[in-house]
Formats: C-alpha cells, sequence, structure tokens
C-alpha cells in the first residue's frame, strides 16, 4: 500500500508520494506482489476510523475533517464497504491550522511544534475572548490570524489571552464550516484527525456538540 498524491482532486501533489510510489512499484515488481495506491487523506481518515472503533461507517456516508500543518480540509465520504470515496467540499483558502498554531507559538517564544504548548498556555487565560470569524461559502481563510495575534502581542497582551485567542478562532472557524456542512449536507456523521483535532479545547468541544468520532493522538 502506497499514498501517491494529497488529495482527491485533479494536480493535488507532493514531491515525496513520488519517490514513495516509485519505491512501492520496484518494491511490487521485484517482490511479485500487488500494489495499492491510496491517497493520502484517505490514510489518515482510515487510521481515524479504526483508531475510534468506528470502521462500521466504511459502509455508510460522513463528512471527514483533516486539520494539520499540512491540510485543513473537510471531504465528503461515501462508503462501499471496505473503503470509501472522498469528495473535498470545503478547505481553507490560505493557511492552515497548524501552521497558524505553529506561527503564533513560535511568535510567543514557543518550541516548535507549538501546539501542545500553545494549549497549556491558552488554558491559563482567564479573560473573555471576542473572536468573530466569516467563511467563504463552507472555505475558511486563515491567514489573518497571524495578524491579529501579532498585533495583541504589540499591544501588551499577555502570551495566554494571545495563545487562547489563536485556539477560539480555530476552533470558531472549524466549528461554522462544520455547521455549514451539516446544512447542506444533512446530518451525517463527522469524524476529525489530525494534530491540531487532538487539542482538548477544540476537541470537548466538538465532542460536546456534535458527539464527533476523532482519531486517537499519537
Amino acid at each position: 500500500g502506497v499514498s501517491t498524491k494529497p488529495r482527491p482532486i485533479d494536480g493535488s501533489y507532493m514531491p515525496c508520494f513520488i519517490v514513495g510510489e516509485n519505491t512501492a512499484k520496484i518494491l511490487s515488481s521485484t517482490q511479485r506482489i500487488p500494489l495499492y495506491p491510496f491517497l493520502f487523506l484517505e490514510g489518515h481518515i482510515s487510521a481515524a476510523l479504526y483508531s475510534a472503533k468506528r470502521d462500521d461507517l466504511f459502509s455508510e456516508s460522513f463528512i471527514a475533517f483533516h486539520v494539520s500543518g499540512g491540510t485543513t480540509e473537510a471531504v465528503l465520504a461515501k462508503g462501499n464497504g471496505d473503503s470509501f470515496s472522498a469528495e473535498l467540499v470545503a478547505s481553507s483558502l490560505d493557511l492552515h491550522a497548524g501552521q497558524a498554531v505553529d506561527r503564533v507559538g513560535v511568535m510567543l517564544g514557543l518550541d516548535f511544534p507549538c501546539g501542545a504548548e500553545l494549549e497549556k498556555l491558552a488554558l491559563k487565560n482567564s479573560e473573555k475572548l471576542n473572536v468573530h470569524p466569516s467563511l467563504k461559502g463552507c472555505n475558511c481563510c486563515l491567514s489573518g490570524i497571524e495578524n491579529i495575534c501579532k498585533k495583541l502581542l504589540n499591544d501588551g497582551k499577555n502570551p495566554e489571552y494571545i495563545a487562547a485567542y489563536c485556539l477560539e478562532y480555530i476552533r470558531k472557524t472549524l466549528m461554522l464550516m462544520t455547521d455549514r456542512l451539516l446544512e447542506k449536507y444533512s446530518r451525517l456523521p463527522l469524524v476529525f484527525a489530525g494534530g491540531v483535532m487532538s487539542n482538548t479545547i477544540i476537541k470537548n468541544s466538538f465532542t460536546e456538540k456534535y458527539n464527533a468520532v476523532f482519531a486517537e493522538p499519537c
């Protein structure tokens, strides 16, 4: 089995997948064993279903998010028994959520990758947050987080508030995306994978509101 490209869209490409695919073809040929190509996104979603003990969803339709430093996307997945097709239905139009987390974390002097430390810092915040993200259809734009947090830092806001603001902006954005997708495609099961979704602030609120399925954190 080999990941051949990141996403289920034309032109989806990253050089590392070419190296992996060619290596897999060589092994398949020399060892005379079958070769099964997959999408990188399919691997993450499948791992989430298995780790959450929800392999029953391989026979159903569901909405799956993958939110990390490399992707912030949602697909409409249609199970066919042992796999699924995936149609891209929402994404970030610029910065990915994990990139925003790391950029703000580095700004605050945290070690890279910054997710775990940023969450610890955010949990210490006691100030009220006033966050109003917006969408373009079902898609989001996250590049503004870095600029807002930089301004907050220059204005003298404490690191705890800035960390909490960053995560709350991401949480509300993902929740808006989820609500619009559920409105468009009916209330299908929800599956979340990717490093950003292991954040307890985000995960707990999504579990409470949507009873969503989450991949076990690595």
